[in-house]
């Protein structure tokens, strides 16, 4: 059974990837694709002052940072790539004013810095480089190991390659995308029912959001996964601490 910081990581991932990978499409479609930050017409204000194509390299690298994050084979690598972006986003809606939005992105790059702190244990050759570490591969990393995370990543690179000219070929290879990484996770073998309910609500609030500005009333039933998904992962927490603590208090007792 996975610890809780495994699964508060691999909900961190599920929502930073599809953060930035629906970001990056959405603004590549002109807005035509469902999304929780933006803006989408950030091509067409930079362009006024002559930095159109590095709106679509900020897009473009949205999309790919995204795509590790959710594959979980290449997520750590995600993560890393992800801060200067982060930084980058920060410090220009800072400099913009933007209301409320430097907020936003303080919390993102907050749950961002907290994903490489949980994986610290990788990083520690970086300061001490005269040391020899042998590092191992931690529960969350058999995870994605299999031929389902490369077909989402496959799917992910069709979906940014169509994004600029159809609209449809998009969402069409963006949901499989996304079915592929949820059969990535939901089939490890580590996880409990409830665990593979946890993984699952996010990938169900992924296409409703994709898909929210073709359907109505869509946000409602999406309000409701959420509020589902916040229930069960406090149930879970508390489960798994409670199941952590007994060992101590019976040795505790026996003592």
């Amino acid at each position: 059974m996975l610890q809780n910081k495994d699964i508060l990581l691999l909900l961190i991932r599920l929502f930073l990837g599809y953060t930035f990978f629906s970001a990056g499409i959405c603004k590549l479609t002109g807005g035509n694709f469902g999304q929780l930050i933006g803006p989408p017409w950030l091509e067409a204000q930079l362009a006024e002052y002559g930095l159109g194509l590095f709106a679509k390299v900020v897009a473009v690298s949205q999309v790919l940072c995204g795509t590790l994050l959710l594959s979980q084979r290449f997520s750590l690598l995600g993560a890393i790539m992800l801060v200067p972006m982060n930084v980058a986003i920060l410090a220009v809606t800072v400099s913009q004013q933007w209301v409320g939005t430097p907020y936003v992105n303080s919390v993102i790059l907050m749950l961002n810095l907290t994903l490489l702190l949980l994986e610290r244990d990788k990083f520690r050759f970086l300061w001490q480089a005269d040391r020899s570490y042998q590092i191992s591969p931690s529960v969350t990393d058999q995870i994605g190991q299999n031929l389902y995370s490369w077909l989402g990543i496959g799917l992910c690179l069709l979906t940014l390659l169509v994004a600029p000219f159809n609209s449809f070929l998009t969402h069409t290879f963006a949901l499989p995308a996304f079915a592929a990484f949820a059969v990535t996770l939901l089939r490890n073998e580590q996880l409990s029912k409830l665990d593979r309910l946890l993984l699952a609500l996010p990938f169900v609030a992924m296409t409703m959001v994709t898909l929210g500005i073709r359907i109505s009333h869509v946000f409602w039933g999406l309000g409701g996964v959420l509020l589902l998904e916040a229930l069960l992962l406090i149930i879970r927490l508390y489960l798994s601490s409670r199941q952590q603590r007994e060992p101590a208090e019976a040795a505790a007792l026996a003592g």
